[in-house]
């Protein structure tokens, strides 16, 4: 991956974060309207990481040298489905290979020390993301969705 590749991708980041959290702060007052409130609580909580994630991005630009007008793709949000299921929600977020990705951009960044610990400190967070997740995921194959929907209360 070239450099100018590796920002594209790392500004682009910021885009999908921006998105991704307007997307689970919806879906987390729906959530809460339904009576779910520990999976409103928990995508409220993924939500408000992904905005300082994307601020993170933005930040990190601005000290690269990037201008205001430098920050057009970090700036503006990538589209998300909206959804009003939460195992749909859940499946449809449950990315794994986000991981590998991160991990493949923090490698450009190997003469970055400041990015690069950024994209790795994001890398700690996409794995617990995953995790809970996947524990989710796991609990409605063993609870049922229905008993789950009930432990969410």
């Amino acid at each position: 991956m070239t450099k100018y590749e590796a920002l594209k991708q790392f500004a682009e980041l910021g885009a999908v974060w921006f998105g991704n959290s307007k997307q689970h702060f919806a879906f987390s007052a729906y959530c809460r309207l339904q009576g779910w409130n520990k999976l409103a609580d928990k995508w409220k909580e993924e939500a408000e990481e992904e905005w300082e994630e994307a601020e993170e991005v933005l930040n990190r630009l601005v000290e690269m040298g990037c201008k205001p007008a430098d920050l057009q793709v970090a700036m503006k949000t990538q589209e998300f489905p909206f959804y009003d299921d939460p195992k749909q929600q859940i499946e449809t977020d449950f990315t794994p290979d986000a991981i590998k990705t991160l991990s493949e951009l923090a490698e450009a960044f190997n003469d970055d020390y400041p990015t690069k610990k950024l994209i790795e400190k994001w890398i700690d967070g996409e794995k617990d993301h995953m995790a809970w997740e996947a524990q989710y995921l796991n609990y409605i194959d063993k609870l049922g969705y229905e008993n789950f929907l009930t432990a969410m209360m």
